[in-house]
């Protein structure tokens, strides 16, 4: 007698049911999950290859499209743009807007593709779990993508705003015997002056050919500036800039030409501005050669310009003093922030006015040398916010382009540099005859490389009886110095000492 099947037991076959479903769900839903991963991946590295996966291929190819034409426009545009003219197209201010639309644009559209490719990987199928990793995976790289593009925009409105607040619109200088002449000068205007004074007067006669740069130096102290033939101001001065018997001779010296120039603008016409133009003029009346373009630097804020970078490295040769407090700068190699780089480059205790002007010299080299691509575009949106409140200049908009690829050639070589100092002239009396003949011979070529190198002697001053600029109550130093360094200032003391000294002997950088 066989004994009949027992029937399943029906809680057992749902229960195996249920788990079977089960299993199927947690597959279907690891598939989903997969799936969703892999179309936010495709998103990052092809933005539209998502939406073209997953059956919206008109939206896919336009984005494919877009994206695969800016990826090659890109990459032909830096195998074929040199990078002098890529610096160039960096100082336009329409293609800075227009870059700065574009790289918006492309943030925010890139974004939109991810949140598109999250919809499309059907977040309401997936378990607790998996949607908020997908929300977190989907907010992580779409700030990864849009990151670069909101930094170069950032980038580009820096650099948009410092062109527009710190060059204005003009004509384009024309070079002068394949030469142009930029008017370098360190100003002093803070609290406590009179007027606005030039403590460092520097030409700077760039090669338009081959970029090669040649700096002239004149000190501040000079006296019986001529005018260019035929100005208002050479009619009024045709013997030297120089006042009446018993006049104050600090009114008539080089630096006070700014000054003079903004009291009498009917003798300075044009489009820099009375104060610039005077300097300008004086400039180029004694050294005999065209002033294309002037660059101011407000010594006050000149320690900002050297903080964006990163400081500077300096090697001073001898101990310079810090004020009256017994500070000093140490011999040797040092790393100089914008505070004490501003003390080293204007320092006048024991030290005379053509130290101090190789010290500066000294300051301006290790900037250019320093300022190397990767160290301003680090730096780039602090160094163009100092920029804009310490420089002042009117070269125009449309010839920065120029200017910047000039530069570049120029970065790599070496200065070539004069300096007009004692013995050479003497800044009470100078010959001018014989500074346009050292000029000439100068930027005809026969004179030797200033060398950058540090050289072995230490500077030598010897006091001579040589006028100078009589001292002057000067500002506090600018910037708010620390609470215990208020009462001091580089320019205290004075001396009126007239020993040449060379930059290799006061100062390399490194």
């Amino acid at each position: 007698m066989t004994t009949a099947a027992r029937p399943p037991d029906p809680r057992r076959v749902r229960a195996r049911r249920e788990a079977i479903a089960a299993l199927k769900a947690q597959r279907a839903e690891a598939a989903r999950f997969r799936r969703s991963v892999t179309l936010m991946a495709m998103s990052v590295v092809a933005p539209g290859s998502a939406q073209f996966v997953a059956g919206h291929k008109k939206t896919g190819k336009i984005a494919l499209g877009v994206y695969g034409g800016l990826l090659g426009v890109t990459l032909l545009v830096l195998w074929l743009v040199p990078l002098q003219d890529l610096a160039g197209l960096a100082v336009r201010p329409w293609l800075l807007t227009t870059f700065k639309l574009l790289a918006f644009g492309i943030a925010a559209a890139w974004v939109v593709l991810l949140l598109d490719a999250w919809r499309l990987g059907h977040p309401p199928g997936l378990n607790q779990k998996h949607r908020l990793i997908m929300i977190g995976a989907t907010l992580a790289l779409a700030a990864m993508v849009s990151t670069p593009f909101i930094v170069a925009a950032r980038y580009a409105t820096a650099a948009h705003d410092a062109v527009v607040e710190m060059f204005p619109s003009g004509e384009v200088a024309a070079a002068s015997d394949g030469r142009l002449n930029i008017l370098l000068l360190g100003v002093d205007a803070g609290d406590g002056r009179v007027g606005v004074r030039p403590d460092s007067i520097n030409l700077v006669s760039v090669d338009v050919r081959t970029g090669e740069p040649a700096m002239i130096s004149l000190p501040r102290n000079l006296e019986n500036a001529r005018f260019p033939d035929g100005t208002p101001a050479d009619d009024e001065f045709p013997r030297g800039f120089a006042g009446e018997d018993g006049s104050d001779e600090s009114d008539y010296m080089l630096n006070a030409t700014w000054t003079f120039g903004e009291e009498n603008p009917e003798l300075f016409e044009g489009p820099s501005g009375p104060g610039p133009t005077a300097v300008k003029q004086a400039v180029e009346g004694t050294l005999g050669v065209p002033v294309h373009y002037y660059v101011a630097v407000d010594l006050q804020g000149f320690r900002d310009i050297i903080d964006a970078i990163g400081g500077v490295t300096i090697r001073v040769n001898e101990e310079l003093p810090i004020g009256n407090k017994g500070r000093v700068l140490e011999p040797g190699v040092q790393e100089l922030d914008g505070y004490h780089a501003l003390w080293y480059a204007r320092s006048r205790e024991s030290s005379s006015d053509y130290a101090r002007m190789a010290r500066q010299r000294c300051v301006i080299g290790a900037l250019v040398d320093q300022a190397d691509p990767q160290t301003v575009l680090a730096n780039f949106i602090d160094l163009a916010d100092a920029s804009k409140s310490v420089i002042t200049t009117d070269i125009p908009q449309q010839d920065l382009a120029n200017l910047v690829g000039l530069a570049m050639k120029a970065k790599d070589q070496d200065i070539t540099s004069l300096q007009f100092v004692p013995p050479l002239i003497v800044p009470a009396d100078p010959d001018i005859g014989l500074i346009h003949d050292e000029v000439d011979a100068l930027l005809d070529g026969d004179a030797e490389p200033a060398p950058s190198e540090s050289a072995s002697e230490e500077p030598t001053e010897q006091p001579s009886e040589e006028r100078g600029e009589e001292p002057r109550e000067e500002a506090d130093e600018p910037s708010e110095p620390p609470a215990s360094e208020e009462a001091d200032d580089p320019d205290d003391e004075e001396t009126d000492e007239t020993e040449p000294v060379e930059m290799s002997s006061v100062c390399s950088y490194e």
